[in-house]
């Protein structure tokens, strides 16, 4: 499973992505690989990124129920936001990741299960390559 997003920066951005890694370990059991593509800027703290990804991709490896290498790539250049799996299966995601509104308060509904989050609006497009 590739992952292109350019917008796995800020922490709340890494935390939509262990998001996703947990949401992809419970729904498809058989991932070994996940294939991180993000971006940076010149006010990106690379370093500070590296290592919170590097936390995760232990974790990764070290979750009796994960046992996934997590591959981390940097890209200047990137832009696309989208998720490849190995299937065939490509979904366009226009947001990326980071497609929740911040909660009203911290001490509201929404504020830590995402399910009662409210969304920003994006299209997300799936189709089959082949």
């Amino acid at each position: 499973m590739t992952i292109e997003d350019p917008f796995v920066r800020a922490p709340h951005q890494i935390a939509n992505f262990v998001r996703f890694c947990e949401t992809a370990v419970k729904a498809a059991p058989t991932v070994r690989r996940i294939h991180l593509i993000s971006s940076y800027d010149d006010k990106t703290d690379l370093a500070t990124v590296r290592g919170k990804l590097e936390e995760l991709k232990q974790s990764l490896l070290e979750a009796d129920e994960a046992d996934v290498f997590l591959e981390i790539e940097f890209n200047a250049n990137l832009h696309n936001r989208e998720v490849r799996i190995d299937n065939g299966w490509i979904v366009k995601i226009g947001r990326g990741l980071d497609f929740f509104q911040k909660p009203e308060s911290w001490f509201s509904i929404g504020a830590n299960d995402m399910t009662l989050r409210r969304c920003l609006e994006t299209k997300v497009d799936i189709f089959r390559s082949n």
